[in-house]
């Protein structure tokens, strides 16, 4: 009922998209190479729309090798002896508590992979290629609203899947061809510079905090000097941006969104996708194996592969990715209280 509200009844505003028209020659045009059946192309992309960089990075290489990074502090060293440890990456502010977590259906067991067996049996043909994976993610919208998503990946196409885990039936899907795809951008979700979304973040998170300080606490036991000395932590209140890795996938050649997309809350024709991993995936038991299906790293990781394998020209870029939101008002509400996602609140579920 949540995704059916957000989808026909959202309501936008603050919201206005830029493109750079004047981009230096040396970061107007690069030169991209791709490994497999990609071909050499150059790409004129603009920042606003793409990175919201001045220059962008590209790379052919394995995504694991950009994941490599993160890791190699807790190595294991040489001549130590000592076994390797296994990190979570990436190491970012880690999204909702584990009380909190436990109220989505989606953390209870069985549910996912039921979902997904049954879009698996019911959507995918033979024409659609060779199954590669499934995964539940965020899917982050233009308007940087979070909504649950079950995604297929196969060697053909990649399938979003809205699907209602409280009825455990399909609402609605898309497909989204590899073929058509031009650019794949993987890196951490930005603002623009000039977005107001961080400082607002900021202060709904510092508000929260010291109202639970200040109310809900302080009804339950009475506060230590170290909890009255932290209690009005100007840290609470400073800009906080998006603090996540994502995944972009592109079919507009790098132009500016027109304006009829961007202002039409009603609009279907977004010409890119943006994955986040999924909640859960920060929360769930076990080690990597069983987070793999939440995990919008994993996902980036094989839809390089097969991007890679197909006959196309598809570049793939290491970047930030900007999502254009600058007041994002409806957005901070929607995702502070997980509209997007189907879980129990209080007497309801939706």
């Amino acid at each position: 009922m949540s995704d059916l509200l957000d989808d026909d009844l959202e309501l936008r505003i603050g919201t206005l998209q830029l493109s750079t028209d004047n981009v230096p020659a040396n970061s107007e045009s690069r030169q991209d190479q791709t490994s497999g059946n990609a071909r050499n192309t150059h790409v004129n992309v603009p920042s606003s729309v793409l990175s919201g960089a001045d220059s962008l990075t590209s790379s052919s290489s394995s995504f694991a090798d950009a994941r490599a990074d993160g890791a190699v502090s807790n190595a294991q060293q040489p001549g130590t002896g000592e076994e390797p440890v296994q990190t979570v990456y990436p190491r970012y502010d880690v999204p909702f508590n584990r009380e909190n977590i436990k109220d989505f259906f989606t953390f209870r067991r069985g549910v996912v992979e039921n979902a997904i067996q049954e879009c698996i049996t019911a959507l995918l043909f033979p024409e659609d290629g060779e199954y590669l994976g499934s995964w539940l993610l965020t899917e982050i919208t233009l308007w940087d609203n979070e909504k649950e998503r079950i995604v297929l990946l196969t060697s053909r196409l990649v399938m979003t899947i809205k699907y209602d885990f409280i009825a455990m039936k399909q609402l609605d899907f898309k497909k989204t061809y590899l073929d058509d795809l031009d650019t794949i951008v993987i890196g951490e979700l930005v603002y623009p510079p000039s977005s107001l979304v961080p400082r607002l973040n900021g202060i709904a998170t510092g508000v929260t905090t010291v109202v639970k300080d200040c109310v809900i606490d302080r009804l339950c036991r009475r506060p230590s000097e170290a909890d009255e000395a932290k209690l009005f932590d100007p840290k609470y209140f400073e800009p906080r941006e998006r603090n996540l890795r994502g995944v972009r996938l592109m079919w507009n050649k790098g132009e500016a969104l027109p304006l009829k997309t961007v202002w039409n809350p009603f609009s279907q024709d977004v010409p890119f996708i943006t994955f986040a991993s999924h909640p859960i995936y920060w929360h769930k038991d076990g080690g990597v194996d069983e987070r793999s299906t939440y995990d919008m790293e994993l996902f980036a990781e094989k839809l390089q592969r097969a991007v890679e394998t197909a006959p196309s020209a598809c570049c793939i870029h290491h970047s930030p990715i900007v999502i254009q939101s600058y007041v994002g008002l409806t957005s901070l509400l929607h995702n502070k209280t997980s509209m997007g996602f189907f879980k129990v609140r209080g007497k309801f579920s939706f």
